[in-house]
């Protein structure tokens, strides 16, 4: 049975936010964030694919780094991930067993794959491998290497959690790395430009994902995109100072560590006496560095004013600027301030002037001073109900941009998913105060069928039929069927409607009234979760 439908991830920068944008979403991917993407959802047939739309050079080295997340359901859930290569267009591949890469044709491929099908010589494990020109069967030439088990710890992958992954390409050496949960798990060395792409250096990078007869909720968020640079080279003033920022580790190092406030921070300040190159090493959540560097220029005429970076303050607060100078005057714009030392709360511009009368020269400067809105958090309605096996998704809305954070461990996070019922419960830490907010969440079982243990049909109106009962959770019967002690089948009924006595069995075999007995039946129904499932039983048929 045909039942992989491509699985595939999606590749964007953990960089600054806007630039998730710059790719390309079909079918039913969704930006849930501005690093994180759903591909699929928990449905049958859904397609979805994401793809840079600008061609990148494979004579260069890359590093990808992110955290993906393969769904919650193991047997009952497919397919699998593919990391795609290919000059033939951005758009979404095919699906089924294609895995969104079938059929692109010069193309190379990381599968990872959750689904075994044994016409593809699939392992019994949860696998990786690298594949070209749109196979994903493990045999002959384009199967270039694995399949290995995907996770060193586990057979499965579908876990219900974001696991990191990680794909290098090192150019020189001709290799591709892929590292998944901080475990490298397979390379392969090979001139794939020339092999594969027919010399042609330039290939579009991305990937697809989508369901079939079994689903997962597939998604993917991006922490590294060496493609996309963090740092651009920046010139100042002498005496000044730049912002470094960087994204995407778990921590980070500086070098050199001259004129730098904190050089193992993500965000610095620079403030070099000449021409300086920093080069900073970003460890992803594996400890595996990434390197991106940055060249402060330093020419021009010094500036020894600074009131600082335009900022805001809580409504409550106070600011203070210090712009003492050594036999100087100090003319402010605003005429309610004096002096050198002063403290400002109201949002509104400031400006200075200081003259120094000993060498009889000047400078000026200015800050804009603005007050935070006070930050609203939203986790969604306050109760919640769904269905048993369900998954619930939230992600905070939060006004002011602040980090949300879990009120249990006190660590950020985007998006939550939820699978058990319990009140949940997060707050801002913002400048101005904790801000509260919290959801009740509980589940029912949404695939209740009742069939009777007992009936008698002998006509005086009562228990005379035997037929499905529900209370709602049942939209279709598929399939109803009973059988005697000897497993001879004695009725059968399709598509059948609960409720409904005129469906039922009335102890009848072709016309003839069965003994009274034990009888064995089974059954496949559609749920209102949108779930199929199979129930057994058995009945006492009295006479």
């Amino acid at each position: 049975m045909l039942r992989k439908i491509l699985f595939s991830l999606l590749l964007v920068a953990a960089l600054p936010l806007g630039l998730a944008a710059q790719y390309f979403l079909n079918g039913s991917a969704v930006q849930t964030n501005d690093s994180c993407f759903q591909l699929t959802s928990q449905r049958m047939f859904d397609v979805g694919s994401i793809w840079y739309p600008e061609k990148v050079d494979l004579r260069r080295s890359f590093d990808l780094v992110m955290d993906i997340f393969f769904g919650c359901s193991d047997a009952d859930g497919a397919d699998g991930v593919v990391f795609g290569l290919q000059p033939i267009s951005a758009s979404v591949g095919q699906a089924g067993e294609g895995l969104g890469i079938g059929g692109v044709r010069p193309a190379l491929g990381v599968e990872f794959d959750t689904y075994e099908n044994t016409n593809r010589l699939d392992p019994v494990f949860d696998h990786v491998a690298i594949m070209a020109n749109g196979s994903v069967t493990h045999s002959g030439p384009d199967n270039l290497a694995g399949p290995v088990q995907a996770s060193e710890r586990s057979a499965n992958i579908e876990t219900c959690r974001f696991i990191p992954l990680r794909v290098t390409w090192d150019a020189p050496a001709q290799t591709l790395r892929v590292y998944f949960d901080c475990s490298l798990r397979l390379e392969y060395t090979g001139d794939i430009v020339n092999e594969i792409f027919g010399g042609d250096p330039f290939v579009f990078y991305g990937f697809a994902a989508a369901t079939g007869g079994l689903f997962n909720r597939q998604e993917v968020c991006f922490r590294f995109n060496s493609f996309l640079k963090q740092l651009e080279d920046v010139t100042m003033c002498p005496g000044g100072q730049v912002l470094l920022d960087v994204r995407g580790g778990e921590r980070y190092e500086w070098s050199p560590a001259a004129g730098l406030d904190d050089p193992t921070a993500p965000s610095v300040t620079a403030a070099p006496d000449t021409t300086t190159v920093y080069t900073v090493r970003i460890f992803d959540a594996c400890g595996i560095p990434l390197v991106d560097t940055v060249r402060i220029t330093v020419e021009g005429d010094s500036a020894f004013v600074k009131l600082g970076p335009d900022t805001s303050i809580c409504p409550a607060d106070f600011i203070s600027f210090d712009v003492t100078t050594p036999t100087a005057i100090y003319q402010w714009a605003n005429p309610e301030l004096a002096g050198p030392r002063v403290s400002v709360n109201a949002p509104g511009t400031y400006e200075v002037t200081v003259t120094r009368q000993d060498i009889i020269c000047e400078a000026s400067d200015r800050v804009v001073i603005d007050h935070l809105p006070v930050p609203i958090l939203d986790l969604g309605p306050p109760d919640t109900t769904l269905c048993l096996g369900e998954l619930l998704r939230i992600s905070p809305q939060n006004d002011v941009g602040q980090p949300v954070l879990d009120f249990n461990d006190g660590l950020p996070f985007d998006t939550l998913y939820i699978s058990r019922p319990g009140r949940y419960r997060a707050f801002v830490d913002d400048p101005c105060g904790l801000v509260f907010d919290q959801i009740d969440v509980d589940f029912i079982n949404c695939r209740e069928i009742y069939l009777p243990t007992a009936f008698s049909p002998n006509g005086d109106g009562i228990n005379d039929q035997w037929f499905p009962q529900d209370g709602g959770d049942v939209v279709l019967i598929h399939r109803l069927s009973v059988f005697n002690r000897w497993g001879e089948q004695v009725f059968e009924a399709f598509d059948l409607a609960p409720n409904d006595p005129g469906v039922g069995w009335d102890g009848r075999f072709n016309g003839r009234e069965l003994p009274s007995g034990t009888y064995v039946w089974t059954l496949e129904a559609s749920f209102i979760d949108g779930g199929r499932g199979i129930r057994e039983g058995s009945v006492v048929l009295v006479r």
